[in-house]
């Protein structure tokens, strides 16, 4: 990995040029939202308090942008972009650089984690991207200031099903619920999720979960390894299975190498 990216996990100074001679003002015509922007859901009522501040102070802060086609890629700064418009500006400071997809898509990640600016499957979806161009989870976290075992957890969110999605990404659930939805086994998720949202159930209270059916089955075939089999599950954040009597074995599930690590860890095991 490049100085640079690492130096994203320090923060925006690190890839920010400085203010002297780097800001320009610029028409608003000639701005244009990011589709790699991390940030899908804007609240409508902050853009409104903070254009209110705008046409009072104007922007204090300049819009990160890159060159694109026949007009500039807002890299950072959406929202006061948008509020710019909203308060009746025609023009706004800027910065611009020459950035690729993967360093605006990195700066633009960076900016959002230090507003926590990102719901949980937000900031899933955007590691995802990071990993999508090449890089791993461990530069996954040196490039955003995160550590590998964080980018990890963030995006096995992603196993989600879809219904569980949204709820996080709406609020309707806390991440801390979402793993303990992980952790059911998979056809009891979409139960799980019910049981949370319509009870209001605590993080402690949604680990807690069983299905009532679930106490006559198991993987072991009489029901005895049952409530381990799911404790086990909650503790490593993966399907667990014991099979056997007196004697068997213990399966862990993993879906991707960088699963099988985070296990591996989660075991005390070091290569």
């Amino acid at each position: 990995m490049s100085a640079k990216a690492r130096g994203l996990g320090r923060g925006l100074d690190a890839l920010l040029p400085k203010a002297q001679g780097g800001i320009e003002q610029m028409a608003v015509d000639r701005l244009a939202p990011s589709p790699q922007q991390p940030r899908k859901r804007i609240d409508e009522g902050t853009i409104a308090e903070l254009a209110a501040s705008i046409a009072d102070k104007g922007v204090l802060q300049p819009i990160l942008v890159r060159p694109r086609d026949d007009g500039f890629e807002i890299v950072a700064g959406e929202r006061r972009y948008r509020a710019a418009l909203k308060a009746g500006l025609t023009s706004v400071p800027v910065v611009v650089r020459d950035l690729d997809d993967r360093e605006m898509l990195e700066v633009a990640i960076v900016e959002n984690l230090q507003r926590e600016d990102l719901n949980p499957v937000e900031e899933a979806r955007a590691f995802k991207q990071l990993l999508d161009f090449g890089l791993n989870q461990e530069q996954v976290g040196q490039a955003v200031g995160r550590s590998r075992s964080t980018v990890a957890n963030s995006l096995r969110l992603l196993a989600l099903p879809g219904e569980a999605l949204e709820a996080l990404e709406r609020g309707m659930i806390t991440a801390g619920h979402a793993r303990a939805v992980l952790a059911q086994p998979e056809g009891d998720r979409l139960w799980a999720l019910e049981r949370i949202v319509e009870r209001g159930l605590s993080v402690r209270e949604a680990e807690g979960l069983k299905r009532p059916a679930a106490r006559n089955r198991g993987a072991s075939g009489d029901g005895r390894y049952v409530r381990l089999e799911e404790d086990l599950s909650r503790h490593a954040g993966t399907r667990v299975r014991i099979k056997g009597g007196k004697r068997g074995r213990i399966e862990l599930h993993f879906h991707s190498e960088d699963e099988l690590t985070r296990l591996l860890e989660l075991l005390g095991y070091q290569a």
